[in-house]
């Protein structure tokens, strides 16, 4: 018997990328999983790759109506909601002169205000069972701050802080707060700015490589650790930052200097 033997979850941004893979990997451990994003036909394929126990629901989460609604079909249908993960995210790249005010607005409406209306959103069902499981999904930009995204790391920071005094706030209700901090994830998601990265592809290597452990992190680990922050066996942690970055948020590993 798996841990997520009839657990019901729901997982935004869930058509493809880490949301994609979280489901699949949550309905492979038993749960039942609504899918939900804006894109409607790659959500739907996905849910059907991964099976029955997956359905999809188009859904913007900046709309608290459509929250409400998404909440009330999911409890028709399954009876319950034992887990949310807020992944739907989306980025800007930009220093602060070249950042309208409608792309920040726009991040902080996908990154920081579509998970409060969630975590509000699912509250009541998950006071009722009196258990609760909200994992947000941040980034290695949540911890530490980066020139050229200053709206994204705006949106992340927040969202830690969101998490945060939501786990002392819910905790008591048998309900907790998590937040992943991955370096990386759905490549679809800063595709559109690789024309500008190109022009930087050293900087953007040694940014890579001057960690402790090298390289991209693999979307299989930020799976790991939101199952672990979704599931029973961190039925103690709340309001925790989990970063799964290879070590990019210990410092800076400088080549040579352990051979001093």
């Amino acid at each position: 018997m798996s841990g997520f033997d009839n657990k019901v979850a729901i997982v935004t941004g869930a058509a493809r990328g880490t949301g994609a893979a979280v489901a699949a990997r949550l309905c492979q451990e038993g749960a039942r999983v609504v899918l939900s994003d804006l894109l409607d036909e790659a959500g739907q394929e996905t849910a059907n790759r991964i099976g029955e126990s997956a359905s999809f629901v188009q859904h913007d989460v900046t709309d608290g109506a459509q929250w409400s609604a998404l909440v009330e079909r999911t409890l028709d249908t399954h009876g319950r909601i034992d887990i949310l993960v807020n992944n739907a995210g989306v980025l800007h790249q930009g220093p602060i002169e070249n950042t309208s005010e409608a792309d920040f607005r726009k991040l902080l409406e996908v990154n920081t205000l579509g998970p409060f209306l969630g975590i509000r959103a699912v509250l009541a069902a998950m006071r009722k069972q009196g258990v609760g499981s909200i994992v947000n999904v941040g980034s290695l930009d949540s911890l530490a701050a980066m020139n050229g995204l200053t709206a994204y790391c705006a949106s992340k920071f927040g969202l830690r802080g969101l998490a945060k005094a939501a786990a002392l706030e819910v905790g008591r209700d048998g309900i907790r707060v998590n937040t992943v901090c991955p370096a990386g994830g759905n490549p679809e998601m800063y595709g559109p700015w690789m024309d500008k990265l190109k022009g930087f592809m050293e900087e953007t290597i040694a940014y890579g490589e001057n960690r402790g452990i090298p390289g991209s992190v693999p979307v299989e680990s930020i799976v790991d650790a939101v199952m672990f922050l979704a599931g029973d066996a961190s039925s103690h942690c709340t309001g925790i930052d989990l970063p799964v970055d290879g070590g990019a948020s210990a410092g800076c590993f400088i080549p040579g200097f352990n051979t001093l």
